[in-house]
């Protein structure tokens, strides 16, 4: 078999940027930064690939760092997205959720994000 050099090209690519082109998150609800006026009833996560729904949770933390509930994903109608349920509203405040879950290679990947609740 000849080597071409599209072939060369695309085995160069393939090794230089494979590992690059991860599961990412691209949104969440609430979103990062952002001021609400009310407990949201659920946080969602949007990725560039679909995750694995099975191994996707957040972890809620107060302004503080303590922890205010770990939530497992639960599928949504889009496949690229993973809604996690709040069980009870929460207060006005503070909060940082810390996030994970896994891509179909089964590559983990996990990021945090902030957001205020202020009435």
């Amino acid at each position: 078999m000849t080597t071409t050099p599209f072939r060369l090209a695309a085995v160069a690519a393939a090794t230089l940027f494979g590992g690059m082109f991860h599961n990412h998150l691209v949104k969440s609800v609430p979103g990062d930064g952002q001021t609400i006026a009310a407990s949201p009833r659920e946080v969602r996560l949007w990725f560039n690939e679909r995750p694995e729904v099975p191994f996707t949770s957040v972890t809620i933390l107060r302004a503080d760092s303590s922890k205010v509930a770990t939530i497992k994903g639960v599928a949504t109608d889009d496949s690229l997205a993973v809604a996690l349920p709040l069980a009870a509203p929460l207060p006005a405040g503070s909060y940082v959720v810390q996030w994970r879950t896994a891509s179909s290679d089964g590559h983990a990947i996990r990021g945090r994000f902030g957001f205020t609740i202020a009435p």
